[in-house]
């Protein structure tokens, strides 16, 4: 299987990022265009995974000259597979996953694909909400070089 046959939005591969830098950062405020920048993420994708994770509970965030984001539980407490859940709004792997197109499908009625695909996304899942936001960050002295420290922190 190649790479690229299966992959997360953009959406989802922002929020990972902005997770990761935060928790590398953990008890800065981080500015929206240190993320955008260090991460190498369009501006626009961070906004909005931003708000989306602030209004879930992962990152708090203040406005002004001052604010900026930051994680709002511990690295710990942050499993992928949640993260995957919130921000990706379509995982049907198949026509067949919505019941609104089930009737496009002349086999839907005695297919066996559809439960095997979704025994594999089950699994999947399963296999993401045992990975923590901490085990990703076990090489952080690696990822912060690679990152920088954000502006004006100490």
């Amino acid at each position: 299987m190649k790479e690229e046959e299966m992959r997360l939005t953009e959406r989802t591969d922002t929020a990972f990022r902005i997770l990761m830098y935060l928790g590398l950062h953990r008890g800065t405020r981080c500015a929206i265009d240190d993320v955008v920048e260090r991460c190498k993420a369009h501006r626009s994708q961070v906004v909005a995974a931003v708000q989306v994770l602030r209004k879930a509970g992962y990152i708090e965030s203040s406005a002004g000259r001052s604010g900026g984001i930051w994680l709002a539980r511990e690295p710990e407490e942050i499993d992928l597979g949640s993260v995957v859940t919130l921000m990706e709004t379509d995982l049907c792997l198949a026509q067949c996953f919505q019941a609104s197109r089930s009737g496009q499908c002349s086999l839907y009625a005695e297919c066996l694909l559809r439960p095997a695909l979704k025994k594999a996304l089950d699994a999947f899942f399963e296999e993401l909400r045992n990975i923590s936001l901490r085990d990703i960050l076990h090489n952080g002295d690696r990822l912060r070089a690679l990152l920088g420290s954000p502006r004006g922190a100490v």
